[in-house]
């Protein structure tokens, strides 16, 4: 007889902070605030969770309160790892918010960090979890994905109800924790808070490219040799609504693509000559990825993602002079984009079964002027009449269909010239398409 995977079934990471429902609240201190009145007074700290996320604090109402005169205060609260001093600001004299604050000391050696995923959807892991809940045990397949990178150990585990949060958090837009994650050393020596900050940023930036729509790791947790906790961060990072469908270039049931994909992030955010230029890239790319708001501002914002990545691979690298990149009559916007996507083998061809606004749009051009253009003149001409409002901008709206195709062949070219830079290869969804099925993908043209 073979063994059954259940016979391997690893205990799921616990969460610092209880699971919570869609919306609930998380409470993250219950005691004594000292700072807002004369005397320590009874309150909570909490992550808000409905209608937008964010921390929290309150205190119980004394009616013989004298009412402040600052909009802030300096909250002291007694932790695990020893008394915390946290900026706050205050609505009234006995509540208030937090914008974010780190607690213990960011040098303190820790063997292993938790963290609490946010609004992440179910992706297929490597290993079989098992937990007794309700008195019974219970057994997920999947749930956890796990990868060494750069030195170091990720965990990732799906909480064993996430189907019921997930359809709840698609019906009400609101928050919820879905996951836990446990990062350590892969060599199991100790680290800092401050060591595992770039993998942190990495993480969240990383996975909310890969799904177009930001998904936050809030509320990580340092654990020292002892197992007691001895550094934390309360914040609230950017965070989506969940969505049914990724908008990104990842497929999420490919863990293996996920692990291509962080063995290039990971070691670039742990350089700081290019983790700022990358997360600003990144940044634009998410924007100019997710379905919401105008779309004429997303294919602005995924032109200035361009424009950041052409400077970068022409005048950084040294093909082109800052005087020649600047010179748009010799070298226009079109033309720089044009050789980057050439350089990395992306097709300049419109598909005229994906892209019909915008194949109709480079035909008049052809009976109009004799123009042969390609996508990137396209785009270019698109996202420039938006720009520059003249007769050209009537025009670009007379075909239907044709800005939101300029925006979905921006982020496609934009998307790809980042995965490019972080040395992905392999499988992804092509942006510029939205005819097939749910999930298909591509290998990456220069593989």
């Amino acid at each position: 007889m073979t063994d059954s995977p259940w016979d391997s079934a690893l205990p799921p990471i616990k969460p610092f902070y209880a699971f919570n429902g869609v919306g609930d609240p998380i409470t993250l201190h219950r005691g004594e605030i000292h700072g807002v009145q004369d005397t320590g007074i009874p309150g909570e700290v909490s992550l808000r969770c409905s209608p937008i996320l964010g921390v929290d604090w309150n205190t119980t109402p004394d009616p013989d309160a004298r009412p402040r005169t600052q909009d802030t205060a300096v909250l002291r609260l007694q932790r695990p790892h020893g008394q915390a001093e946290v900026e706050a600001w205050t609505r009234n004299y006995d509540e208030g918010w937090i914008n974010g604050a780190a607690l213990g000391e960011s040098d303190a050696p820790l063997t292993r960090l938790v963290a609490h995923w946010f609004n992440l959807p179910r992706f297929k892991g490597h290993q079989y979890l098992t937990d007794r809940i309700d008195g019974a045990d219970r057994f997920w397949s999947g749930g956890r994905w796990s990868h060494e990178v750069d030195g170091w150990k990720i965990h990732l585990d799906v909480r064993p109800d996430h189907k019921e949060i997930w359809d709840e958090l698609l019906k009400t837009r609101l928050y919820a924790m879905t996951h836990t994650m446990q990062i350590s050393r892969a060599d199991g020596q100790q680290f800092t808070a401050a060591e595992a900050r770039h993998l942190l940023v990495a993480l969240h930036f990383g996975m909310s490219f890969c799904l177009g729509r930001w998904v936050a790791p809030l509320l990580p947790v340092g654990i020292g040799a002892d197992g007691a906790v001895v550094w934390e961060e309360w914040a609230a990072l950017h965070c989506d609504p969940a969505k049914s469908l990724s908008s990104g270039w990842w497929q999420p049931w490919d863990p293996e693509a996920l692990a291509r994909f962080m063995d290039g992030l990971v070691p670039a955010f742990s350089d700081p000559g290019k983790a700022e230029p990358l997360r600003l890239q990144i940044s634009y790319a998410i924007t100019a990825i997710r379905d919401q708001g105008f779309v004429e501002q997303r294919v602005m914002i995924g032109a200035a993602g361009l424009e950041h990545a052409m400077w970068q691979r022409l005048v950084l690298a040294g093909v082109l002079t800052r005087r020649e990149y600047k010179n748009t009559r010799v070298w226009k916007a079109h033309i720089k984009l044009r050789k980057v996507l050439e350089g990395i083998n992306v097709s300049l061809d419109i598909d005229k079964t994906q892209l019909p606004a915008m194949a109709r749009f480079i035909d008049e051009a052809l009976q109009r002027s004799g123009e042969q253009l390609d996508g990137p003149e396209a785009v270019a001409r698109i996202r420039n009449s938006l720009v520059h409002p003249e007769e050209a901008q009537k025009n670009i709206y007379e075909i239907p269909g044709l800005v939101t195709e300029a925006w979905l062949l921006t982020r496609h070219y934009l998307s790809l010239l980042v995965l490019e830079s972080l040395g992905y290869r392999g499988p992804h969804q092509n942006l510029a398409r939205i005819r097939g099925w749910a999930g298909e993908t591509e290998e990456t043209p220069w593989s």
